[in-house]
């Protein structure tokens, strides 16, 4: 029997047979199962620190413990593993799991619900794996993504990286071709400023053509220009590449002197800061990225103790900075003297020092960081005649197989220092996640019951904003927009409001509120002869409920609504995020006559892939691209293609966020249908502009 067929289970119950039974029930499934049994708080701390786990069974309630005070130490511990509440049998109150939900369990299932639970934990398992998965691909991709960046830094060929035309990272030999100093000169120039004036036009085109695919070549000969002025011929070679995540094109220059100079090896760095003799920066961060590794795959686990000496500047400042210096001398060879036997001690920065204890768990740590605390409290030295004292404020970061990336580790480290600082020093504070961000949720939880009660109250109101025909199309378009107003009727603005309704996945009964009022105002004008055409939004929440599509037909029915005049917005992300759901919604207004648009088009690295698969009539071009239009050629050259492609594929075209004259103009040129902005009119509660006077 390998790990991998196994299954530990921790259960927290009262009576012993009720967890024998499920876990009996598992068995019977055909998984084979090791269970943990555990009564309080205390055991479960046990439990966690000296055992593997996939799985936590907890009782709701329990005379002494409850599921809700297993997810505080589950919590408290970092750990991720999902914990399942087991109500008791007959259960029917929804709340009841809701509650245990909002707390941070998994899933709640009654204790009768057999085949419910078997697929419950059947699911938490695989997802606890492929989370488990992601992180150490996460890792290897990190390590990998270093590996990499050693070598290209220590090339001799000039190697740079370039995301939509602009230099994102380029190693040493690139920087000293070309006459910069630093990479942080070159970040975001664009490549054009790499070559002659004459060799803009070839350079733009063989960049637009290979982005695309179109271009057979990879290489690309031009006139370079150093910052001095002076010209020199290179020839480029463009491939593929991705740089922290990001797509992004690889250019090399190819070196091909014999240059001995550059084909020396760069030397290693000293292991030892200079000033204290501890070990320095760039080695402890190296033995945390070690831990991390091991610790990701289940191997190790540890602790990272960020030390900071408190009001040390104040010190320095009292007693002078050679003195300073004397006494970081001496708490670090306390320090050493104290800890060298249990694990790494460097001085990061300044007066931050790290600490890196190895094969410990979180209690440990804590019980280590304050013995720290405590020493450095009972220090003193005498420099320049003064006796001086110090106290140190201490970040605690528990790395376990949650920590997935260096990044992450120092910024917890270093948040929870900043915390104890905050608290007046002279102790330490273990970052946890899931619990300091949990005033976040506090924030989401207060939004999420103003939004209710707003929907309650109808305490929203509709705007509208033109949307004109650049070709006299007939009719009024208008797009729909929505403001909640506050309990003084004051407006509050959808970038406040949305982002907390779309945590609470209540975006969908806001989409519900709107549809249902512009209906009505539809249904209106339509009975005064006016021919008004709305569009109307649509949210990621609203394309993925089964429940929209039957409600929004019965609406429809219901008015006896002209469906030619209503058409529903897509985002492009959310629509590629939620591709056959899309699909499916799309197909579903095209039975009831209704027309569709995507809308922030453009931006997306597979956009063209949108159009192709989703089968909608309008195109609304992303406000990014349509922004000072008159001055950027790039982008009116990437609206006319829009515009040509979505016209071969029968579909018109709007340009969002118009501001000016001039764009305008432009827009025409490019054959864009339809516009809308405030150079047009801006969103208002009335539907009186005057379409054939716009232009």
């Amino acid at each position: 029997m390998s790990d991998r067929d196994l299954l530990r289970v921790l259960t927290i119950f009262e009576v012993p047979e009720e967890a024998e039974q499920l876990i009996n029930a598992l068995r019977n499934s055909g998984q084979i199962v090791r269970n943990i049994r555990v009564e309080d708080a205390e055991d479960m701390e046990t439990a966690l620190n000296e055992n593997p786990l996939d799985i936590i069974l907890a009782k709701q309630k329990l005379s002494y413990f409850s599921a809700k005070e297993a997810l505080e130490v589950l919590q408290k511990n970092g750990r991720d593993i999902p914990l399942i509440v087991i109500l008791d049998a007959g259960t029917t109150d929804v709340n009841a799991a809701i509650e245990e939900l909002n707390s941070g369990a998994r899933d709640a299932c009654t204790s009768d619900a057999t085949a419910r639970l078997l697929h419950i934990v059947k699911r938490e398992a695989e997802d606890l794996k492929g989370r488990k998965n992601q992180r150490r691909s996460e890792q290897m991709l990190h390590e990998a993504e270093k590996r990499a960046r050693a070598l290209i830094d220590t090339s001799r060929d000039a190697i740079a990286y370039v995301h939509d035309g602009m230099h994102i990272y380029a190693n040493q030999t690139y920087l000293e071709m070309f006459g910069y100093e630093t990479l942080d000169d070159i970040e975001g120039i664009p490549i054009l400023d790499m070559v002659g004036a004459d060799d803009h036009a070839k350079l733009k085109t063989f960049l637009r053509n290979y982005v695309k695919g179109q271009s057979e070549e990879d290489r690309l000969d031009v006139q370079a220009i150093h910052t001095k002025g002076n010209s020199f011929n290179i020839s480029m070679e463009f491939s593929p590449a991705s740089m922290e995540g990001e797509s992004c094109t690889q250019i090399i220059i190819r070196d091909r002197s014999d240059s001995k100079e550059l084909e020396q090896q760069l030397n290693q760095l000293s292991k030892q800061d200079l000033l204290t003799g501890l070990y320095n920066r760039t080695y402890i961060l190296e033995q945390i990225e070690k831990l991390i590794s091991q610790a990701v795959v289940g191997n190790a686990q540890g602790a990272l103790l960020h030390i900071e000496i408190d009001n040390f500047e104040d010190i320095r400042t009292m007693i002078g900075i050679a003195n300073a210096d004397k006494m970081l001398i001496d708490i670090a060879s306390l320090l050493k003297q104290k800890t060298e036997k249990f694990g790494l001690l460097a001085r990061y920065e300044g007066a931050i020092f790290t600490f890196l204890l190895a094969n410990a768990n979180l209690q440990k740590a804590e019980e280590f960081a304050g013995k720290i605390v405590t020493l450095i409290n009972k220090f003193t030295t005498t420099i320049a005649g003064k006796v001086l004292t110090a106290t140190v404020s201490i970040g605690i970061v528990h790395i376990n197989e949650t920590v997935s990336n260096l990044q992450d580790c120092i910024e917890r480290a270093e948040k929870g220092c900043a915390i104890a600082q905050k608290q007046g020093g002279n102790q330490y504070n273990v970052y946890n996640p899931s619990l300091d961000e949990l005033a976040e949720e506090e924030k989401v939880s207060l939004w999420s019951h103003r939004i209710k009660e707003a929907l309650r109250n109808n305490q929203f109101q509709l705007l509208f904003q033109p949307i004109v025909s650049l070709h006299g199309a007939p009719g009024a378009h208008y797009e729909v927009l929505v403001r909640m107003l506050d309990e003084n009727g004051e407006i509050i603005p959808p970038s406040e409001f949305i982002p907390a309704a779309a945590r609470a996945d209540l975006t969908k009964f806001i989409d519900r509120w709107v549809i249902a009022n512009s209906f009505k105002i539809l249904a209106e004008r339509h009975q005064q002869g006016l021919d008004t055409r709305f569009f109307i939004k649509i949210s990621f929440s609203s394309i993925t409920d089964a429940e929209f599509m039957p409600w929004i037909s019965e609406r429809i029915k219901s008015l006896k609504l002209d469906t030619n005049s209503l058409i529903f917005e897509f985002d492009e992300e959310s629509a590629l995020n939620h591709l056959a759901q899309t699909k499916a919604m799309i197909g579903g207004f095209k039975i009831l006559k209704c027309r569709t648009a995507l809308e922030n088009f453009g931006m997306e690295q597979n956009t063209y892939q949108s159009i192709n698969q989703l089968d909608v009539d309008y195109i609304k071009i992303h406000a990014d691209i349509i922004k000072n239009l008159a001055q950027n050629v790039e982008h009116q050259e990437q609206v006319k293609e829009i515009a040509n492609t979505a016209q071969e594929k029968n579909m018109q075209t709007i340009a969002a966020f118009v501001e000016d004259a001039n764009s305008l103009a432009v827009l025409w040129q490019c054959s864009v249908d339809f516009i809308q902005g405030h150079f047009l009119q801006q969103p208002s509660t009335s539907l009186d502009y005057e379409f054939e006077n716009a232009f």
